[in-house]
């Protein structure tokens, strides 16, 4: 797995980053969006988009789109947070709903020869405790046909690939509930009216709300 290029700030990495996941979560890139997931004010957006278009991580035109070079950047940041996120539990034993935090502390101060030395020492985990890929050197993210539990019907069943948000809350939630990556899961019931799903979650009847279903990725 390759590392982010050295020369580029902590704030120029987030920018990035940032702008990497709504591009791939299908959020519109606009810069009143991008100050309110950064906590800074539409100005400094302004002034941070034309220093990235004047380093060539954003494209020439007037949208606020990642060129080649962003695309790469972000990409090997974002497999380096992984990368750390699965180091914090597979060997220092945080729960999946501790890391995020932790690992964007992290992430920033790894040079390269530390992540590569990293991935070895971990055998060059596929994915992220929460089931995102950790790419290779700035390769995209392979496509995997994954459906949101919120979407299967009655006696539908998958096993637990994904989980969108990796919000400490949600995480906290389905650890309570038994659901982790590899779970089989199978829907017993749908209330209606937008009411909870009854789900045999390996064995034991569990309810989870939509809105939490929604954020667990099964594959069928």
């Amino acid at each position: 797995m390759g590392a982010a290029p050295a020369g580029h700030s902590s704030t120029i990495e987030d920018y990035v980053v940032t702008v990497y996941r709504m591009w791939a979560n299908g959020e519109p890139v606009v810069g009143a969006r991008l100050a309110e997931q950064l906590g800074v004010t539409p100005a400094t957006v302004t002034e941070m988009v034309a220093r990235l278009r004047s380093q060539g991580l954003l494209t020439s035109d007037r949208r606020i789109e990642l060129s080649p070079a962003g695309l790469r950047l972000a990409r090997n940041m974002v497999s380096r947070h992984r990368l750390v996120e699965r180091f914090l539990v597979d060997v220092l034993g945080f729960g999946w709903e501790e890391v995020h935090a932790e690992a964007h502390r992290l992430e920033h101060a790894l040079s390269p020869r530390v992540t590569e030395r990293l991935a070895d020492f971990l055998g060059h985990p596929a994915t992220c405790p929460h089931g995102h890929p950790i790419m290779a050197d700035g390769a995209g993210e392979p496509s995997l046909e994954l459906s949101p539990l919120a979407a299967l019907e009655a006696g539908d069943a998958g096993t637990v690939r994904r989980i969108v948000q990796e919000d400490t809350d949600l995480l906290s939630l389905l650890s309570s509930l038994g659901i982790s990556l590899g779970t089989p899961v199978r829907v017993e019931g749908v209330q209606p009216y937008g009411g909870p799903l009854r789900v045999d979650v390996d064995g034991e009847s569990r309810l989870i709300g939509r809105e939490a279903a929604a954020m667990v990725l099964v594959e069928r």
